[in-house]
């Protein structure tokens, strides 16, 4: 599987925040790393997704972030752990805003 791929629309406006739920606790491995993955990919600026998982998806949080995608893991007290995934533009990692003034 590639994980180099960056996908995300991060170059292009910004949206406002928008969250969905991804449930992928139910899956068996390598599935809700493909999953979370391409849900992802699929993100504009501004929108969050927010994926639930098994385990602690570290193999997808080093995918995430080659990729370019803020995110941050918690456990979840049943088991498993919730990962908020944020596609920011290129622009907001540098002090130069948008315009690059």
């Amino acid at each position: 599987m590639n994980t180099s791929t960056h996908t995300c629309h991060c170059r292009d406006a910004v949206r406002p925040a928008a969250t969905a739920l991804l449930d992928l606790r139910s899956l068996q491995p390598p599935e809700p790393m493909r999953q979370a993955l391409a849900a992802a990919d699929r993100l504009a600026p501004g929108e969050v997704l927010e994926v639930l998982t098994p385990l602690m998806p570290m193999p997808l949080l080093s995918a995430l972030a080659e990729r370019g995608f803020q995110a941050q893991a918690t456990m979840l007290p049943e088991g498993g752990a919730r990962v908020a995934i944020r596609c920011i533009p290129q622009w907001a990692s540098t002090s130069h805003g948008p315009t690059g003034a």
